[in-house]
């Protein structure tokens, strides 16, 4: 028998489930699935709990050891109940734990989805070999986790690194670093409204309102990560989420601002890098919970 360990990734949008092994080696991944097909919490617990079991069926050789998840946060301190999700309104103080544990006899924990990707990519990633290991996702919102020598800082709370939401401007570092952000930079430059997706495809033809556009998103994660590298001094920031498709069109305003504020012996050393393992980084993340 091979011991193996679920990783479940739990997203505004959509849900991923994968298999690891010991050495967090992704062994299975699963379709993706639509988050929008739920109606309550206990409907998708049942959900991640049947797709996890059809995967153990199809190798009878596997033996579940824990199922480990990452979800939208903030969390409770002890990691077990889902606070504040407007992105995931079925989940709000919702007792994730303690529901998934219903269908399983092996341990279940739960962390921060960011947390989670940012391990998954320290662990087989673009962070891997680094200690320190700081990483974004960029997307609907604006996550954020740092990893050090394998361990997720969780704070005294549970609440670390939950940065997106801080005071930036005249909102949050998150109003000005997602994707409703860049459509609203574009939207602003360009006076027309246009989809993320839209955004994207015109700044790979070259549109210069487009690429504006991201370059002003880079510009807001740049002076975001300006705190994170002072306080924290990772030896490499992961950028990852559905907005790190477009990472070269904003790579270089974001390095402008962040470069400006490096100490001497940090220069040249900070790699800003974007994610490599797509999903499958914070399915491996979740999973080495365990």
């Amino acid at each position: 028998m091979m011991d193996v360990r679920a990783g479940v990734d739990i997203g505004g949008t959509k849900v991923r489930i994968g298999l690891i092994n010991e050495s967090g080696t992704l062994l299975e991944l699963a379709e993706k699935i639509a988050m929008s097909r739920f109606q309550t919490g206990d409907d998708l617990m049942q959900t991640i709990a049947n797709t996890i079991r059809s995967m153990l069926k199809k190798a009878p050789d596997y033996r579940l050891v824990g199922v480990g998840v990452g979800a939208p946060g903030p969390l409770d301190d002890q990691h077990e109940v889902v606070m504040e999700t407007p992105n995931t309104p079925i989940l709000q103080n919702y007792p994730l734990v303690a529901r998934l544990q219903d269908h399983f006899d092996c341990p279940v924990k739960m962390n921060n989805d960011a947390n989670v990707f940012v391990l998954g990519e320290a662990i087989a990633g673009a962070g891997q070999g680094e200690a320190y290991v700081y990483g974004i996702t960029l997307g609907t919102g604006y996550g954020h986790g740092f990893v050090w020598d394998g361990r997720i800082l969780n704070g005294a709370h549970g609440t670390a690194t939950e940065y997106g939401l801080a005071p930036y401007n005249e909102g949050s570092f998150e109003d000005y670093a997602s994707g409703p952000a860049l459509e609203r930079n574009y939207s602003h430059i360009a006076g027309v409204v246009k989809s993320g997706l839209e955004i994207f495809e015109l700044a790979q033809a070259g549109d210069a309102n487009a690429l504006a556009a991201w370059s002003l998103l880079g510009r807001s994660v740049g002076h975001s990560l300006v705190y994170v590298n002072h306080l924290l001094d990772p030896g490499i920031i992961v950028v990852g989420g559905s907005l790190a498709a477009g990472f070269d069109f904003f790579i270089d305003s974001l390095r402008e601002v962040v470069d400006a504020h490096l100490f001497s012996n940090q220069q040249g050393r900070l790699r800003i890098e974007p994610a490599k393992l797509g999903d499958a980084a914070a399915v491996i993340g979740a999973a080495s919970l365990i």
